[in-house]
């Protein structure tokens, strides 16, 4: 039985034939230099790519309120811990409906900065109560 072409292997052996002709009909140089600058500007887009997903995975260093992951990366904690501390109330948090948690950025750091340790030849900190 005799196969017959469908419409999309037409078009398949249609391209590659265009490709063929152009190859033939460029100087091999220039299409060298030619597939050099596409290389390039794949290049480029990757790494606007790269750049695209490190600003998405640190958008929280400048929103206010943060979601469980963005408060795990900003503190460097696991999510479960995070939300260990929650439930035992040991970190600031909100419960705006009653079932997502939320934290405010500035809060979690005041948080984390507590309890400083003094270190040696460092004068002792003056605390709000001693002014």
């Amino acid at each position: 039985m005799r196969h017959r072409r469908t419409t999309n292997e037409n078009k398949m052996l249609s391209k590659m034939e265009n490709m063929i002709s152009m190859m033939a009909t460029e100087k091999p140089f220039e299409r060298l230099q030619s597939l050099e600058q596409k290389i390039n500007e794949v290049d480029k887009i990757q790494t606007i790519e790269n750049y695209i997903a490190q600003l998405k995975e640190r958008i929280w260093a400048v929103k206010e309120v943060l979601t469980t992951a963005e408060a795990s990366a900003y503190l460097g904690l696991s999510e479960s811990y995070i939300y260990k501390l929650t439930s035992l109330k040991q970190i600031p948090h909100y419960k705006p409906n009653g079932k997502l948690v939320y934290f405010n950025r500035k809060e979690l750091c005041e948080w984390a900065m507590r309890n400083q340790v003094q270190t040696i030849g460092q004068p002792a900190a003056i605390t709000k109560e001693e002014l």
